[in-house]
């Protein structure tokens, strides 16, 4: 009885100074920079961005990367969990992370690491590739509506649809429509990464010469 009493208290203080290791750590969130990247150069200068960080990111990987300028679309802060951000003609991207830190052990003795998990996806994204099908069939049939709709409003005349003519706002809507049955899954990634150091998650492209890239930073805090 008194060699279990021993073990449960040496195991209770092990928790106790690894919650305290955990609560004392000097990470204190994330920065995640959503990128356009072009394969052709819009202006004077390197088409790197001006953030240090950032750019020494993007060099260390540009080898890789085809791309030759970037602009920042959107910037969020997050200590974890979901944020939604915005690219291009309203398209609007959802991020979900999960970052911790890694514990020194005999394995893993580097201190100041993080486990992360990270996910990018256009909103509306399809659970699994059955509902992407689905969707990828209701897309086509809309497209062609769409079409239609607006070949009637190019040549001045009004198509009646149940009593109701179909106006350029109706072309707005079922274009988004189409866009959310397309939404797709772009970027999963899990890694290792350092406390304050800034990461290349990942690049998708969109279309033409034109690329999503996504720059992560794990913010340090102070003591």
């Amino acid at each position: 009885m008194r060699t279990w009493k021993m073990i449960s208290a040496i195991a209770a203080l092990a928790l106790l100074c690894a919650t305290a290791a955990h609560a004392q750590t000097p990470q204190r969130g994330f920065s995640v920079v959503l990128l356009l990247g072009e394969t052709q150069t819009t202006g004077a200068g390197d088409g790197l961005p001006p953030a240090p960080a950032l750019r020494k990111a993007l060099s260390d990987v540009k080898d890789f990367l085809p791309y030759r300028s970037y602009r920042v679309l959107d910037t969020q802060w997050l200590r974890g969990g979901s944020t939604r951000m915005k690219g291009l003609d309203d398209q609007e991207y959802d991020v979900d992370l999960t970052g911790d830190e890694i514990m020194p052990n005999p394995f893993h003795p580097k201190t100041g690491m993080l486990n992360v998990i990270f996910h990018l996806q256009e909103v509306g994204a399809a659970a699994n590739p059955s509902e992407e099908f689905g969707r990828s069939v209701a897309a086509a049939e809309m497209q062609k509506r769409l079409a239609e709709m607006q070949r009637s409003l190019t040549n001045g005349t009004t198509v009646a649809e149940g009593g109701r003519a179909r106006t350029s706002d109706e072309i707005a809507q079922l274009t988004k429509q189409i866009r959310m049955a397309r939404a797709r899954k772009l970027i999963d990634s899990k890694f290792e990464m350092a406390i304050g150091e800034t990461v290349v998650v990942g690049t998708s492209k969109i279309g033409g010469d034109k690329g999503l890239v996504v720059l992560l930073t794990s913010v340090a805090g102070g003591k």
